[in-house]
């Protein structure tokens, strides 16, 4: 008899024990005193991104990412101006010089430069020239003499774009507003000057012509609305007459050297 007692409680002992280990599990009772079924835990996730700091870091490395991707800013550097296009309309007022945050794929800026330009008209492709410093090199402007005779017609030209109005004008002429506004009207009036005259008087009248063509030229520009451009300077290079005609003019100065000699 007390044999039987001791075996029941070895295996009292055994299965309180199998019990407490759970299978390595843990019990979720369901309802009452008697226990339940050993139900598995799903395990914990841990969203702390390795603690509150590195949280941080993550979430400070995400926002510098967006702003490179989106560019939400733009710069505007001295010489230049800003126009501000939201939705596919410009803005009256351009950007000064300065940092500017703009709302992106809505908003963009395009970048104009107000520094001062030059235009030369040549005969031949000067070295040493070109657009991105600002130097423009055209071919010299033919002219018919009253004659008909062909003359050609070097000049420099220097203008800017007017700062104040820079958004106006873009907005009315576009970005190539000088193929538009300054060499249509200088090739214009230098072509009307000049027709005036006969050739072999052109060098004589040179003074008279340059003035002429800088008054005509500003004239003209300036009575556009907003004055798009600033014309610094119009200057007379050269003025290139037809050979037949150079010969007749030295020919004319031989004669007359000689009746002074006589």
């Amino acid at each position: 008899m007390k044999d039987n007692i001791i075996m029941a409680s070895d295996m009292n002992d055994y299965f309180n024990k199998k019990k407490s280990e759970g299978g390595g599990y843990e019990k979720k009772s369901t309802g009452g005193s008697g226990g339940g079924p050993n139900i598995p835990q799903m395990p914990k996730m841990d969203f702390n991104f390795g603690g509150g700091k590195a949280g941080i870091v993550y979430f400070l490395a995400a926002v510098v990412l967006i702003l490179v991707l989106a560019k939400p800013f733009t710069i505007i550097e001295e010489g230049q101006r800003g126009i501000l296009s939201t939705n596919g309309k410009y803005s009256d007022q351009a950007l000064l010089p300065g940092l500017h945050f703009i709302i992106p794929v809505i908003q963009k800026v395009y970048k104009v430069d107000t520094k001062v330009r030059i235009v030369n008209y040549a005969s031949s492709i000067e070295t040493g020239t070109s657009d991105a410093l600002g130097v423009n090199v055209r071919p010299a402007i033919t002219v018919l003499d009253k004659r008909g005779l062909p003359v050609s017609i070097e000049l420099t030209v220097q203008y800017r774009l007017d700062a104040q109005f820079a958004a106006q004008t873009i907005s009315n002429w576009g970005f190539a507003w000088e193929d538009k506004i300054i060499h249509p009207v200088v090739r214009d009036i230098v072509r009307n000057v000049v027709g005036k005259y006969d050739a072999e008087a052109l060098p004589q009248m040179r003074n008279a012509i340059a003035t002429e063509i800088d008054t005509q030229v500003r004239a003209n520009i300036e009575s556009l609305e907003n004055t798009p451009a600033d014309l610094q300077s119009i200057q007379l290079r050269a003025i290139i007459l037809p050979a037949k005609v150079k010969e007749q003019i030295e020919n004319v100065q031989i004669a007359k050297q000689q009746v002074q000699k006589a």
